[in-house]
């Protein structure tokens, strides 16, 4: 009937649109830890050089992406959000950065960031958005937990260091949650147009912060050099991973699914250790890594099965006319069916559409809209003949 038909199209919807958020993600972490890698091999920059140059870059790949695609420029309150969700992103990185820097063990300051982020996100989502959080989901975050503390390996704080140092990475967790719930609540944009105003942002406070703090050191440091070229190949990098980035967490149903997916950048950033910095393998690692990699692959699985399941429901089903003229235009005839409900009715009329499909009123009036799923005319008959409140109840659904 239309509520099994209602429910298997939205599985079948919800299940590809994580798919394919989930790989926009895992592209995105791939890209981004590229980027991480090259940025290494450029120790004589400053980290707001390289904000300002690459974003820069970032800018002006927006900017003519826009203008070839002919988005729109967005007024009023969107471009409040963009601002914000930019903030939002040069508050990550400035607290990142100095969470780094701080007395803090690098291993403390990843695992405190990627425990914190997922859960500010999809707490916040589901507060502000109404989004659901999947049931599977905290078992999910626990064991992707566990894997990046076992490849980050956690050491205890100097004695020395400030108890209040370790707001800054849950400041960082935090920060990087409302970027990402910005483009959820943005998700109608393109993600360009997101990415757009986040450079406006990013180099504003590059600029700033260079001529306030470093005022000898010029912002644009660029010379016929490997290290301009390397932050440069960074740029182009980095905004397809930053577009992919967007786009993921703009396509998934809810938040809790990209947030899974996002751990994928712990055995990345184990893997460029490995492959190209030398770094030795240890056998807890190699777990670690295997714990958020199995997570992923579970998830994904599970998604593409539902979507296989849902399609082979879907296949029970016919399409019906999606306009009023081809309703009005149709020569369907419904034959008499055996059923227990229909026992009263001598025999089904035999003119096309006698009964009332979803979207018509009850009146008899002209249709105004006709937007259904995949439905059987048979069972869409039974349901509006012997059930009229649902016509009434999904007059203004479509």
């Amino acid at each position: 009937g239309i509520s099994s038909a209602m429910g298997t199209q939205t599985v079948n919807k919800a299940a590809a649109s994580d798919l394919m958020g989930v790989f926009f993600m895992i592209l995105s972490e791939v890209l981004l830890a590229g980027v991480n890698s090259i940025v290494k091999f450029v120790p004589d920059w400053s980290s707001q050089q390289m904000m300002v140059v690459r974003y820069s870059i970032d800018f002006v790949l927006c900017g003519a992406a826009s203008m070839w695609c002919g988005y729109k420029f967005p007024r009023g309150q969107i471009v409040v959000k963009l601002l914000l969700r930019g903030l939002a992103y040069v508050c990550f990185i400035a607290l990142l950065w100095s969470s780094i820097r701080s007395c803090l063990p690098l291993g403390d300051v990843v695992v405190t960031v990627i425990a914190s982020s997922p859960i500010f996100l999809v707490a916040s989502a589901h507060l502000l958005l109404k989004e659901d959080i999947p049931a599977v989901w905290p078992l999910q975050v626990v064991i992707c937990l566990a894997g990046a503390a076992l490849v980050n390996k956690p050491k205890a704080v100097d004695a020395d260091c400030p108890a209040s140092t370790a707001l800054l990475p849950f400041g960082a967790g935090f920060a990087g949650a409302m970027m990402n719930l910005a483009s959820r609540s943005l998700k109608d944009l393109p993600p360009v147009t997101l990415c757009l105003f986040n450079d406006i942002v990013a180099v504003a406070f590059g600029l700033t912060w260079s001529l306030l703090f470093t005022p000898g050191e010029s912002p644009f440091p660029v010379s016929e050099d490997l290290s301009t070229m390397l932050v440069i190949v960074s740029a182009f990098v980095g905004w397809m991973g930053l577009l992919s980035n967007v786009k993921g967490y703009q396509s998934v149903s809810v938040s809790a699914v990209a947030s899974i997916a996002g751990y994928v950048s712990v055995p990345l950033s184990y893997a460029s250790q490995v492959f190209m910095f030398g770094e030795m393998p240890d056998r807890w690692s190699t777990i670690g890594t295997l714990l958020i990699c199995g997570i992923n692959v579970a998830a994904t699985f599970q998604k593409w099965r539902a979507m296989n399941a849902a399609a082979k429901n879907d296949s029970d089903y016919a399409r019906l006319p999606e306009s009023c003229d081809e309703t009005e235009k149709a020569a369907l005839h419904v034959p008499a069916l055996k059923d227990d409900a229909l026992e009263h009715d001598a025999a089904w009329p035999s003119r096309p559409f006698d009964w009332k499909p979803w979207g018509v009123k009850s009146t008899g009036q002209r249709c105004q809209k006709m937007s259904v799923g995949v439905l059987t005319p048979f069972s869409f008959a039974h349901e509006c003949r012997h059930r009229p409140a649902i016509v009434g109840e999904f007059q203004t659904f479509l």
